[in-house]
């Protein structure tokens, strides 16, 4: 079986045809029914004044631990098979796309795996901040199609401060009707009245506690061990005020009691979870609401038996300069490089003269 959906962008010489994330293809090896395929797509753009095809499958080339490191050979069987039916395969790219075919991606394979499975894997520092934000009670919850606007506030208030490109609302709407239950808008939510309140009753206790460690000392041998233990006690207490009051007044700020820190779009398919869109208010960092709700979908994805969860882009570079990769590989999984993109002719002298255009406007 092979099969595709083809769109089609006009240029200053003809239509560029493009075939991104497929074709759906059972057996690569058979090359009769590619070449098959491929000539019947290309004499279709050439009947419609294709100027030539441009092919993106979705299938991966090799695979990277997190600093980088190659976890397996590379596939060239589909790389090699193009180039036999006449394509040319696009240099590697890096770096992030806001349009077109995703060329490197981060994935975590969690087929087979329970829930306590999963979240035992995650690295140590998404497991203190997912503790810490249980303990201040962040809540995650799904927006309803009316409460998208708010989306994409967050998305649009991150997107300017990234230089990313954001979306239409009409975009996040029709996109809520068409995939419904397969679509998740999540949004995580702070509220200063529990915050202020949890950290009320932790200064509370160290109140308690500094109370019966001073009587204690009165009578005891070994003053030393309850002096460094009404140390860190008095240490502790004032940390509760500040943050108390760090409460009081991020409330007075935000002008209500439970605002929005942070907010994400997934789509669920059988097979994989997708992460589409993200974005976070800056000031209300200290949270660390990205990894709650990475964490919430990674259950609800769990529960429905999904085998992949895609991170989706990264830049394919290891060096630390990808902020996207240091957050993504808290959840360890892999990062994977696609096979990229495959480009064949369509009207060969127009499509030589589109080339020698590009390369003279490059210069």
């Amino acid at each position: 079986m092979r099969g595709g959906v083809v769109n089609w962008d006009p240029t200053k010489l003809g239509y560029k045809y493009s075939l991104d994330y497929g074709p759906i293809v059972k057996d690569w090896a058979d090359k009769d029914a590619l070449q098959c395929f491929f000539d019947g797509l290309v004499q279709y753009a050439k009947h419609n004044k294709g100027l030539y095809l441009s092919v993106s499958p979705n299938a991966i080339y090799q695979e990277f631990d997190n600093d980088g490191q190659p976890i397996c050979t590379p596939k060239k069987q589909i790389l090699d098979t193009m180039c036999s039916l006449g394509f040319t395969h696009e240099p590697f790219k890096y770096g992030m796309q806001d349009t077109g075919v995703t060329v490197w991606q981060y994935v975590k394979k969690i087929d087979g795996q329970t829930y306590t499975e999963i979240s035992k894997s995650y690295h140590k520092m998404a497991k203190q901040y997912l503790k810490k934000n249980k303990l201040y009670q962040v809540n995650v919850r799904e927006l309803s199609r009316e409460e998208l606007p708010m989306f994409k506030q967050i998305i649009d208030d991150t997107a300017e401060r990234r230089h990313f490109l954001s979306k239409d609302l009409i975009y996040f709407e029709t996109a809520y009707d068409k995939f419904q239950d397969r679509i998740k808008f999540i949004v995580a939510e702070v509220c200063f009245s529990k915050y202020i309140q949890v950290a009320t009753d932790k200064l509370e206790k160290a109140n308690r506690d500094i109370d019966k460690l001073q009587q204690k000392r009165e009578t005891a041998a070994n003053k030393t061990r309850i002096d460094k233990q009404l140390s860190e006690l008095f240490k502790q207490r004032e940390n509760h005020k500040v943050r108390i009051e760090h409460g009081k007044q991020m409330r007075i700020h935000a002008g209500k009691d439970v605002i929005p820190v942070a907010a994400a779009m997934f789509i669920i398919m059988p097979q994989e979870t997708d992460y589409l869109f993200s974005g976070s208010y800056e000031e209300y960092s200290e949270f660390y609401a990205p990894y709650q709700i990475q964490d919430y979908m990674l259950q609800i994805s769990q529960k429905l038996g999904v085998k992949t969860y895609n991170f989706l882009g990264i830049d394919g570079k290891f060096d630390g300069t990808d902020g996207v990769l240091k957050f993504k590989t808290q959840f360890e999984g892999v990062a994977q490089q696609l096979i990229g993109t495959f480009d064949i002719p369509v009207n060969k002298f127009k499509y030589n003269v589109y080339i020698k255009l590009k390369k003279l406007i490059a210069r």
